[in-house]
């Protein structure tokens, strides 16, 4: 089923927003924790350590879907066609085998 420029548009949107608001969630988490742990308070922190935290976070998230990212595409590339070729293999003598045993072809289970 072919996808329209609208699906496209609005999955670009998604992973946009993914990537701009995640951080900041982690950013809230972060802090949530060392309110709750007693090592901060909120009145400690300034605008510009927010900013500061907010785009390292966004930093790590990126790098982190970035490799995500390159390990699925070598996985895929790489790993998936010999596991495959491998399967292949195995059925083709699990064929052979059951052909010579039992002098036909087995039936498919449904």
């Amino acid at each position: 089923m072919p996808v329209s420029p609208s699906q496209k548009r609005i999955a670009l949107l998604v992973i946009g927003l993914v990537i701009l608001f995640a951080p900041a969630l982690f950013v809230l988490a972060t802090l949530e924790f060392l309110i709750l742990s007693g090592n901060l308070a909120l009145s400690d922190i300034s605008l510009l350590e927010f900013v500061e935290l907010y785009l390292i976070d966004l930093v790590l998230f990126v790098l982190l879907g970035y490799g995500v990212y390159r390990l699925t595409f070598w996985l895929i590339q790489d790993q998936l066609p010999d596991a495959l070729a491998t399967v292949d293999e195995t059925e083709a003598a699990g064929t052979t085998d059951d052909t010579e045993t039992t002098g036909t072809v087995g039936e498919e289970q449904s």
